[in-house]
């Protein structure tokens, strides 16, 4: 009985002896290494994300693990930055205020109507310079008293409705001291040919004849055909006319016929392409005109008025 005891005891203190000294090392493979090194707390080594985690977080499709702090911090950052940066903006304006600028209104001058041609374009001697190349008179003459007369009667029927450089509408003679105001009585006394063709039959023969014959008034083409026209109504043969103008060395039509004319009717639009630049005094310097053909001019163009106000 001793003797189990003695060896009962001497196995527990071999027992405490291995699980109480330093430096008694279990055999790895034994059962106590294995729970000792189970349950020690080793630094855990850092886990891998799969492949398909890394793309969906990479492309947005869920978010990073960690990030949104991260994120909210650097928003932060951001936000505080750029209120600092309005506080200095806020210090520099107070301490050096800017003055304070007035928009000045702009003031609406009167849009000035243009009524020659100088005013258009600014100079006077390219205008005259145009006027010269195109043979036509430089020098604006007088209204004579028929053409006073007729741009009255023009006037009275509508013909100046459309004349912008009239202001108010109200006739005054000296808009026209150009030529832009010559040029409209012209295109007036056109449209007024062509509106009373009724006229024409009543005009007097012996004055049309005076101014067929004498020949063109202008180089112009509108005015060459007028003039070819007259002459081919009164039978006048055209190198009679044309090889005693003064302006056959620099005329295109000299000498040419008027071809397909289906009627023999004089037209009152040809005769007032004819006589106005007579009446006018609009021809090219180099064209002196008779007296003669000047008076029948007059004369048609008193008989136009005449008989415009009783047709």
């Amino acid at each position: 009985m001793s003797l189990f005891k003695t060896l009962l005891l001497s196995n527990q203190a071999k027992v405490v002896f291995k699980t109480q000294n330093p430096l008694h090392k279990p055999f790895p493979h034994s059962p106590s290494f294995i729970i000792r090194r189970t349950l020690s707390s080793s630094p855990q080594e850092p886990i891998k994300k799969p492949l398909s985690l890394l793309f969906e977080e990479a492309v947005g499709l869920t978010e990073k693990a960690g990030g949104n702090e991260s994120e909210y911090q650097e928003e932060k950052n951001g936000l505080m930055s750029e209120l600092r940066e309005l506080e200095r903006e806020v210090r520099a304006l107070k301490e050096n205020p800017k003055p304070k600028v007035q928009k000045e209104e702009k003031e609406k001058k009167p849009k000035k109507k243009v009524t020659n041609l100088v005013e258009l374009f600014g100079s006077e001697k390219m205008v005259e310079k145009r006027r010269r190349e195109s043979g036509e008179a430089t020098v604006l003459k007088d209204l004579s008293p028929f053409v006073e007369a007729f741009v009255r009667h023009l006037y009275s029927k509508g013909y100046f409705n459309k004349a912008n450089f009239l202001v108010d509408n109200k006739l005054d003679f000296s808009y026209f001291d150009s030529k832009y105001g010559r040029d409209f009585i012209k295109s007036a006394a056109y449209k007024f040919g062509k509106d009373h063709q009724e006229i024409a039959q009543w005009l007097s023969s012996k004055n049309l004849k005076t101014v067929a014959l004498f020949g063109c008034p202008s180089l112009d083409k509108n005015n060459v055909f007028a003039a070819k026209w007259l002459r081919k109504i009164f039978k006048i043969q055209e190198d009679t006319v044309c090889s005693q103008c003064m302006l056959k060395d620099s005329c295109r039509h000299a000498n040419k016929d008027v071809w397909g004319i289906a009627t023999r009717n004089l037209l009152l639009v040809h005769v007032m392409k004819v006589i106005i630049l007579y009446n006018l005094d609009q021809v090219p310097p180099k064209l002196t005109v008779p007296d003669e053909v000047r008076d029948s001019a007059n004369e048609l163009l008193e008989e136009v008025i005449k008989l415009s106000r009783t047709t």
